[in-house]
């Protein structure tokens, strides 16, 4: 067994079978790779719907996660997983048919050996966006070229829908910390980020490549401007609890803060019919820095 990967699921049996059925209608061969489908304790009947594929294929397992929270589902999964590398995918998303394939040959191939692999990450829609929103408020890309990923921002490596790392990485530094990372519906990121913030102290070799690529779903409730607004302050709030928020940080988000909302007003095209485009795109990184300042100053 090559790689595993983990499906964390929580009362979402109606997307789960989507995930399910790409990760089934894979190129790689069957052999080289299994589906461990972590249960958190759904109320649904999610345990139904993974008893269908474990019937058919053998390559498919279900366990049942009873600690509550997207941390705890993710370490039981790689702590259950019998392959090499360990592939994480939400439950609401989609992967690509070579997706495995690619995977196993960024691993195999590239030097020095990456330690962690991850790609895009685009939507599919519960129903079709309103006129000003745009793809790119949801595409999660590091660009069209495929490399290691490059600093500052590598340090905090991939998404976690499209993340894979070696089982030998995630034992050695401990999996995902519970202090992160989503509990129920309730939004808290960034369990994946403070694990390869850790990582790449050591070992900074993350690859990227866009053709691994998954499908993301994205309810209607998220296609409205509060919604991106409120997660990019958590993800501020997240960043500044990872890297401890030092004073020479602390002022230069101050002054960049100070910045960016002073020219607000003239950076908002306000007379065109799909202004929320404009006014999110400039007061995403506002919230951001409002929320990395709470957390750096206030405590989380």
């Amino acid at each position: 067994m090559l790689i595993s990967v983990i499906v964390c699921t929580y009362n979402r049996s109606d997307l789960l079978k989507s995930c399910l059925e790409s990760l089934n209608n894979q190129t790689a061969q069957v052999t080289d790779y299994e589906v461990v489908i972590v249960d958190n304790s759904s109320t649904d009947n999610t345990k139904e719907v993974a008893g269908l594929f474990i019937k058919k294929y053998l390559n498919f397992r279900y366990i049942r996660e009873s600690a509550q929270g997207l941390s705890h589902a993710r370490n039981r999964g790689y702590k259950e997983a019998l392959g090499e590398y360990v592939a994480y995918i939400d439950d609401d998303a989609k992967a690509a048919p070579d997706w495995i394939e690619r995977i196993l040959r960024a691993f195999k191939t590239i030097k020095p050996e990456p330690v962690a692999v991850g790609g895009e990450i685009h939507p599919w829609y519960e129903i079709a966006p309103p006129a000003w929103f745009t793809d790119d408020f949801e595409i999660r890309t590091w660009g069209r070229e495929k490399g290691f990923l490059q600093p500052p921002r590598a340090q905090y490596g991939f998404s976690g829908s499209n993340m894979i790392l070696k089982k030998k990485t995630l034992e050695q530094y401990g999996g995902f910390s519970s202090d992160y990372g989503m509990v129920g519906r309730k939004i808290r990121l960034g369990e994946e980020a403070a694990l390869f913030y850790r990582i790449y102290q050591d070992h900074p070799f993350f690859w990227y490549d866009p053709e691994i690529k998954v499908e993301h779903w994205v309810p209607a409730k998220n296609m409205r401007v509060g919604y991106h607004l409120k997660r990019a302050y958590v993800g501020g709030v997240t960043i500044a609890g990872i890297t401890g928020g030092s004073v020479f940080t602390i002022l230069t988000t101050i002054m960049s803060l100070s910045f960016r909302v002073s020219t607000l007003p003239l950076r908002v095209r306000w007379w065109h019919k799909y202004w929320q485009r404009s006014f999110l795109k400039h007061a995403q990184p506002i919230a951001g820095s409002m929320g990395f300042l709470r957390s750096s100053l206030f405590g989380m």
